[in-house]
């Protein structure tokens, strides 16, 4: 408790604030308590005004929110504000989404003044007297931000003994249906189908602007790499888990292959703490069009959107860039070791996943209980370039469908 000051008064500061038609009742399943509300008046979602979606903490997960966020939207059309509330890296790769508002960034424990810390977030969400807060992770914390927001309904899945923090509670199990073995992106819809928002568009989407894409043009000058030339982009890193990662030297041959064998760019993805991973790639490959991002001083997330959404055909581990090259429209081969490409499975172009079969895999461990990471070292580098250029084809297809498509739109008179 001590290495978390803010939570030692949310408890009681909530209790305080139950009014006495609710009534705690103890749970015989665990050894906590169990509020029932009474809402006397429920606030009907036509009622609902001001809403805010706490994200989730992963970069991929708050990719995979998206459709989620736009069904919200689009279902519940009395929104005057939609707040997304998160950390840096989830706000960052969702900023210029059509369907927000506003955002509100913040880092638990900040204390630079810059960026709200956890009780700043929590304090500026009262302030903004929100009618609804929808509560994507399902963290005990987070059910705590979302009591003390103040926020009339506080929604989410009833996990981690928070149910009582709840006005809506989604349960894990509904009839035959354990929403727990969904896939994400399904997961995330369905707060949406318990607010009447449900979509059947579970397409990722993000945004790219105009200076983003100078950001990224830059960077290609620097690399002496020409902006229309075929690029693929190829990230072996992962921010979630060192079981993910593709080794060094595998992804330094295929670079290479690619480069020599069929001229292809290929830009090494890095994110700030992958710099060492990315351009050991780039010397390992030791090719003038093989160029790592670590290179470059300032690598904000404006940059990575930009080039992913540049690349011919995007390589990458189960993670973050993953999913938002999926959600920019791109070609990607997928390289799944410990986690399973049904449970975070995209609806986007089809992907290509390749993996190892082990009887060990999909264990979703951070680190190899076997210490080998077999599942990952068996995906080998021909197989990641054969997969790549059927991967370009498809993309050329993808692209002259589009030119079709845009020369039969009728055209207006000057």
């Amino acid at each position: 408790m001590g290495s978390r000051p803010w939570l030692q008064h949310a408890v009681p500061l909530g209790l305080s604030a139950i009014s006495n038609r609710q009534k705690c009742t103890p749970n015989p399943d665990r050894n906590l308590f169990h509020l029932d509300l009474e809402v006397t008046d429920p606030l009907s979602l036509a009622q609902i005004m001001k809403t805010a979606i706490l994200l989730p903490t992963w970069v991929g997960d708050a990719c995979m929110a998206t459709p989620t966020i736009r069904a919200i939207r689009n279902g519940m059309s009395d929104i005057s504000e939609l707040c997304l509330v998160g950390r840096y890296a989830p706000i960052a790769v969702l900023e210029g989404l059509p369907s927000v508002d506003s955002t509100i960034t913040y880092k638990p424990k900040s204390k630079d003044g810059k960026t709200l810390s956890r009780r700043g977030m929590i304090a500026e969400l009262k302030r903004r007297k929100l009618d609804l807060i929808i509560l994507l992770p399902n963290s005990l914390s987070a059910g705590i931000i979302g009591f003390m927001s103040g926020a009339t309904r506080r929604v989410g899945y009833a996990k981690d003994g928070r149910s009582w923090l709840l006005t809506d509670r989604i349960p894990l199990i509904e009839g035959n249906v354990d929403n727990r073995t969904l896939p994400t992106i399904d997961y995330y819809m369905n707060i949406a189908k318990h607010l009447g928002c449900e979509s059947d568009n579970l397409a990722m989407q993000l945004a790219v602007t105009d200076s983003d894409r100078i950001l990224a043009k830059d960077m290609f000058d620097r690399f002496d790499f020409a902006w229309d030339h075929p690029t693929i982009v190829l990230n072996t890193a992962s921010a979630t888990g060192e079981s993910k990662l593709w080794p060094t030297g595998n992804a330094s041959r295929a670079a290479r292959q690619l480069a020599i064998q069929h001229g292809l760019q290929v830009v090494v993805h890095s994110g700030p703490s992958d710099r060492q991973k990315a351009n050991a790639v780039e010397f390992g490959a030791a090719h003038p069009l093989v160029k790592s991002m670590g290179q470059i001083e300032h690598l904000p997330m404006s940059l990575s959107k930009a080039v992913l959404e540049q690349a011919s055909v995007v390589v990458s581990t189960d993670s973050g860039p993953r999913h938002m090259a999926s959600a920019l429209g791109k070609r990607v081969v997928s390289l799944f070791g410990p986690t399973s490409p049904g449970l975070y499975r995209t609806y986007n172009l089809p992907e290509k996943v390749l993996s190892k079969s082990m009887s060990c895999s999909p264990c979703g461990k951070y680190k190899c209980p076997l210490m080998h990471n077999n599942c990952m070292h068996g995906i080998t580098y021909p197989q990641v370039v054969e997969a790549v250029l059927e991967q370009m084809q498809l993309a050329v297809g993808d692209l002259e469908s589009e030119i079709v498509r845009e020369r039969s739109l009728p055209r207006t008179a000057a």
